[in-house]
Parts: C-alpha cells; structure tokens; sequence
C-alpha cells in the first residue's frame, strides 16, 4: 500500500490554487509543498497574481522544522499570491494558534486563518470570477474529516 500524499496542490480554474495539506514534518516536506506551488503560481497567465486557498483541516499539528518552514515559505509568497486564504479545523486549537503565529510572522494582511469553510469562501470571493467561486466552494466541500 502506497503511503498517502503529504499535500495536494492543483490549479483547475483560472487562477485558484487549490492545496490540501495532510502532513508536513521537515524542512524538506515544506520544501516540496514549496516547490507543488510555485509550479502552480508559474503556470497562471503572465501578469496574473493567483489566489490560494489551503486547507490545512486534515494536519493536527506542524513540527518545529515544518512551523518553521512555513512561516519563510508564506513570506516568500507574499508577493506572488494577491490573496490566501487557509482554513483549518474550528476543534484543532493548537493548529490555530500555531497557523495564526506563522500567519503573523510572514506579514501579509492578505492571508488570513479560518476555522470556517464558508468564511474563507467569502474572504476569497472578493478576488475571484464567478468560475473560481464555484470552485474554491467544491474544493472545500470535497474534504470529509476520518472518525475514528
């Protein structure tokens, strides 16, 4: 059995980049995610600033060495991303707090945590067409949480 993905980063439509985080753990994990988007940013149109939406519901919580990444990679895009928006599970507080400080200190008011699909929707939709709206909503939506 093949070990499941570390993340998901797609663009389907326009300028949506759609990731889907599961576990990152090292420096070299973030690095690929890195990497999954970048590709993703470098594939939209010349000119065109995409939008990301993450959602982070699947991780518990970030080691040391993948916090630390992130926090340089989120910085690292601020100027490729007009708008972020990452969404996490409302009952994961220690990812909360944990996202909202890496958030915080890579310094773009133009990425924001939510613990509500619907907000992060809405917080996106102001940079979005009709198409990328529909979109970002089906994404969301395809993620179930596993009960265990």
């Amino acid at each position: 059995m093949a070990d499941p993905p570390l993340f998901t980063v797609t663009r389907r439509v326009g300028r949506l980049i759609e990731a889907r985080v599961f576990s990152l753990k090292t420096g070299d994990d973030v690095s690929a995610y890195g990497a999954a988007i970048a590709a993703c940013v470098a594939s939209a149109p010349f000119g065109v600033s995409p939008i990301l939406c993450a959602d982070h519901r699947p991780v518990r919580v970030y080691a040391a060495p993948a916090a630390d990444g992130l926090t340089a990679l989120f910085a690292h895009n601020n100027s490729r991303l007009a708008r972020a928006g990452l969404v996490l599970d409302r009952a994961n507080a220690t990812l909360w707090l944990q996202l909202d400080r890496i958030v915080r200190e890579a310094k773009y008011d133009r990425r924001k945590v939510f613990a509500d699909a619907n907000a992060a929707a809405l917080f996106l939709d102001e940079s979005l067409d009709d198409a990328e709206r529909a979109r970002v909503r089906a994404f969301l939506s395809e993620w179930v949480p596993v009960v265990k």
